[in-house]
C-alpha cells in the first residue's frame, strides 16, 4: 500500500510539474549544426536543435545512438524533423532506445528536434547519445 502511494504521489508531481509528455517544459539546446558524419556525443538533459542544411534533392538518413556511461540501460531518444517553415516532415521511427529518419528531401533548411523519452528517464547524468548523418 505505502509503494502505491508513493507511485501516485511521484506521477502526481511529474504531472503537476508538466515532466510527462511536455517537451516544452524541458530545457531546449541548440541549434547545432548537423553534417554528414557523427556528431559529438550530447547529455541527454532536454530538446536538442540540429540545423541541417540541404542543398539538392538528397537520401537522408540520421540515426541516434544512445549509451549510459553508469552502466545502466540508456532512457532513450525520439526525434521530429522540421522544415525552414516548422511544418513536421516526419517524426522518426523507433528502434529500441534509439531513432533512426530515412527521408528523401528537396533543397532547403532543416531543423531535427532530439527528444529525451521521460517514460523512461534515468540518471541524466550518465545517458548521452550521439548522431550518424548520411546524405546521398
Amino acid at each position: 500500500m505505502k509503494l502505491k502511494a508513493i507511485s501516485t504521489a511521484v506521477m502526481t508531481a511529474m504531472l503537476t510539474l508538466g515532466m510527462v509528455g511536455n517537451a516544452s517544459a524541458l530545457p531546449s539546446y541548440g541549434p547545432f549544426d548537423l553534417v554528414e558524419g557523427n556528431t559529438s556525443s550530447k547529455l541527454l538533459s532536454g530538446v536538442d536543435h540540429y540545423r541541417l542544411q540541404v542543398n539538392g534533392n538528397s537520401n537522408v538518413t540520421i540515426q541516434s545512438r544512445g549509451m549510459n556511461t553508469g552502466g545502466g540501460n540508456h532512457s532513450g531518444v525520439t526525434a521530429v524533423l522540421r522544415d525552414g517553415s516548422g511544418n513536421i516532415v516526419t517524426q522518426a521511427e523507433r528502434n529500441g532506445g534509439d531513432f533512426i529518419i530515412s527521408r528523401q528531401l528537396s533543397p532547403g533548411d532543416y531543423t531535427l528536434e532530439v527528444h529525451p523519452n521521460m517514460l523512461r528517464a534515468g540518471n541524466d547524468s550518465t545517458n548521452y547519445y550521439h548522431l550518424t548523418t548520411v546524405i546521398e
